[in-house]
């Protein structure tokens, strides 16, 4: 059945369905009323959405990755989500008092509609199910560790922060939810300990680029969805299986994964104030300031000083100086590894003159070097996948 964008479009949602119930219920089997929430919401609540859009009526349209959705369809995919859940309440939140499952239903609707509406060709088979999943199962977390009021307060307090960067333009439309999405999943599976570090990345990061003069800010500005999951992603489900399979590993891996993600990016802004141009790490050719694969003197030093400070982060929550130093290096090699395959396998592209070379497509430019598939964005989250890596080669010869 078609979603709710009034839009004929190429759809993946025959490959999404199955994925999101090989994920959900595989690993899960025993969670069968969340499972079963999930799944009824995407039978019934998405087509109804899909109904209101579809409708040869004048409708408020908008666009955040891709896919044109209306607002009317959203109001119906919040109102026939919020409508469902209140129905099986009482099988998923059970021993929640009244007004803790008001604000369950609420805001799980609220999780729920713009996990929608930044899905793009037929992804919200894959989003809306593990969205529904995720956050019934963090309502009950957080009720039986008492934790409900304080989390509240924390999202808030997450949500005017990540706004104001919204109205500063240093996050788009679909970066401010996913951030949002990101940090509130974070605080409620993993608490301070996780929030705290991925906080200091983002807000250091972003300092730095104010730092850089104007042209810089402006590239590094308006992050989206994906550059947002880039970095953050592989930190989320760690944090998320964390939760699920308790492990101090896989904490210890989600801090290397964040120390990947601020050494690279300060090795790239901090690398940006150097007086001499960047040599490519593989062949040792100069480059223009810019070019992926270039690294400078500075740019190394500054790598070395991101990750450092992020694994210090874990001494705040008495990590073993031993994991803190395997933490450290780990993220430094993988901003590494992130240069390497910025200079061999990321995406250039040529203009028809031959002038200008772009890391983005641009419409009638040719492909000059590297695999088309594997944009900045790739590299970013390749990077942040190597460090759990390296930290686990590193633990295992130490």
């Amino acid at each position: 059945m078609k979603s709710f964008h009034d839009i004929g479009r190429k759809s993946l949602g025959t490959i999404y369905f199955p994925l999101s119930f090989i994920l959900i219920a595989g690993p899960f089997w025993d969670y069968s009323y969340q499972i079963a929430a999930a799944y009824i919401i995407l039978a019934v609540a998405d087509p109804l959405a899909s109904f209101v859009g579809n409708r040869k009526i004048k409708t408020h349209n908008y666009n955040i990755a891709g896919d044109i959705k209306s607002i009317e369809g959203s109001v119906v995919m919040f109102t026939a989500t919020l409508v469902l859940i209140t129905l099986v309440s009482g099988f998923i939140f059970i021993d929640f008092d009244i007004l803790d499952t008001i604000i369950a239903i609420t805001i799980c609707s609220i999780a729920i509609t713009f996990a929608e509406s930044v899905s793009s060709k037929g992804s919200d088979n894959l989003t809306i199910p593990i969205t529904t999943f995720l956050f019934i199962e963090l309502f009950n977390h957080l009720n039986q560790n008492n934790f409900l009021n304080k989390f509240l307060l924390i999202i808030i307090i997450i949500f005017i922060f990540l706004y104001y960067f919204f109205r500063k333009k240093h996050l788009s439309l679909s970066g401010f939810i996913s951030a949002s999405f990101m940090g509130t999943l974070i605080v409620g599976f993993g608490g301070l300990d996780h929030l705290i570090p991925i906080s200091i990345f983002f807000i250091s990061s972003t300092i730095l680029s104010k730092l850089n003069n104007h042209k810089a800010i402006k590239l590094e500005s308006n992050r989206n969805a994906a550059q947002v999951f880039a970095n953050g992603g592989l930190a989320l489900l760690l944090c998320i299986v964390n939760h699920f399979f308790p492990n101090n590993f896989l904490y210890y891996s989600f801090i290397a994964a964040i120390a990947a993600a601020n050494s690279d990016t300060w090795g790239t802004e901090i690398g940006k104030f150097s007086k001499t141009n960047p040599i490519d790490i593989i062949s040792g050719k100069k480059l223009d300031a810019g070019e992926s694969g270039g690294v400078t003197a500075i740019g190394i030093v500054g790598s070395l000083l991101g990750s450092l400070l992020i694994s210090l982060t874990g001494y705040l929550f008495d990590i073993d100086i031993k994991y803190l130093m395997m933490i450290l290096i780990s993220g430094f090699f993988a901003s590494l590894f992130d240069s390497i395959l910025g200079s061999t396998f990321q995406s250039r592209f040529i203009s028809k003159n031959g002038l200008i070379i772009s890391e983005s497509y641009i419409k009638s430019y040719y492909l000059f070097t590297g695999d088309k598939r594997l944009n900045n964005d790739a590299v970013n989250f390749f990077c942040t996948v190597s460090s759990p890596l390296f930290l686990i080669i590193i633990n295992t010869i130490l």
